[in-house]
């Protein structure tokens, strides 16, 4: 405790804090820049742009490949920490019961955007007119698919690392709420 009766934060605390907070900053404007992003390459795809929607595709991978990088940044630290202060500060009286990422509306929508590129990507690479798409394209998607596919298996890990067996905030919360 200080002085003032606040009680002091250990140097890890401090340490998951930052992470915490850093990480998850730097994470969103990368889904910022997604959904900034991602309406340009569907677009391109309508116009059949195939140049320059490869290097949307490509842009759009190094902004997965670095809001996963951020997501490792963030999840940093010792997970006792987030048992007993990072976590604790996702509940009440601090958040609502319940809290989930799942309820950023620019994370949803970035699934959503990314949903309809990739039906759209898969779409335009089996029509009979995939001859025209040059290779590149493929490519690009392929490896645009593959960096989300990193996103998720780092996050599963992560969440595996501070929560064990996977409950989720809102899990635990929708399970009470049957019970009640």
């Amino acid at each position: 405790m200080t002085g003032h009766g606040r009680p002091t934060l250990s140097a890890a605390q401090q340490t998951a804090i930052k992470r915490w907070k850093l990480g998850h900053h730097a994470f969103h404007l990368y889904l910022l820049a997604m959904n900034t992003e991602l309406p340009v390459a569907l677009k391109l795809m309508e116009r059949e742009k195939w140049g320059q929607l490869a290097v949307s595709l490509r842009r759009l991978t190094r902004l997965y490949d670095a809001a996963t990088a951020s997501m490792k940044y963030a999840a940093d630290f010792d997970p006792a920490e987030y048992e007993g202060l990072i976590r604790p500060s996702m509940s009440e009286p601090f958040l609502s019961p319940g809290f989930s990422a799942q309820q950023n509306q620019d994370h949803s929508k970035m699934i959503h955007l990314m949903n309809q590129a990739r039906s759209t990507l898969k779409e335009v690479l089996r029509e009979s007119r995939a001859e025209d798409v040059p290779p590149d394209i493929h490519s690009a998607a392929t490896s645009l698919w593959a960096a989300q596919s990193r996103n998720r298996r780092h996050h599963v890990l992560i969440c595996n690392r501070f929560v064990p067996g996977g409950g989720s905030l809102l899990k635990e919360y929708l399970a009470q709420s049957e019970v009640h």
